[in-house]
């Protein structure tokens, strides 16, 4: 059975096919977010690769990754209505109607469990596209940054002290 990590090594060998794969099994689950940061910081270092296509191809598979959580949400948006947590439910859904573009944007543009708010965008019934074109903005933006900060840290420190 592979680990994670292996996993991800292995689609990484796919060149950018496989970071848009890695990106959307990366943001799918709260339990694959590491691995995939990790991943993307180390491959924005590699000088093989370019940061754009990097950068374009792991920020369309994150967000549609995000979309896993979204489904839930609008699946169990019928279910949650006979429980317990149903005013904490109402509560979010009202609170993610005032500001949602805004809350998307924020999630996943942060290492916030964005998928939260897919489940509770997905519940509200949250226009698909507008989901989708949110979470795209704020994966654009954080990948964005994951991988420069991995390309300048090769520049700027792994080549001038150890030379490779």
């Amino acid at each position: 059975m592979l680990s994670v990590y292996e996993l991800y090594a292995n689609l990484a060998n796919l060149g950018y096919i496989g970071i848009f794969i890695i990106s959307a099994l990366g943001t799918s689950s709260i339990f694959l977010n590491a691995a995939y940061y990790s991943l993307i910081y180390a491959m924005g270092a590699t000088p093989i690769y370019n940061p754009i296509l990097l950068i374009i191809s792991s920020s369309f598979g994150a967000a549609l990754g995000d979309f896993v959580s979204y489904i839930i949400g609008f699946g169990a948006s019928k279910l949650i209505k006979n429980t317990k947590y149903f005013k904490l439910f109402e509560f979010a859904q009202k609170w993610f109607k005032k500001s949602s573009f805004l809350t998307i944007l924020f999630f996943t543009l942060t290492p916030l469990p964005d998928d939260i708010v897919g489940v509770v965008a997905g519940s509200a019934h949250y226009k698909k596209k507008k989901f989708y074109f949110a979470c795209l903005i704020g994966k654009l933006i954080q990948t964005t940054l994951i991988i420069y900060a991995g390309r300048y840290s090769y520049y700027y420190f792994f080549k001038p002290v150890f030379g490779i």
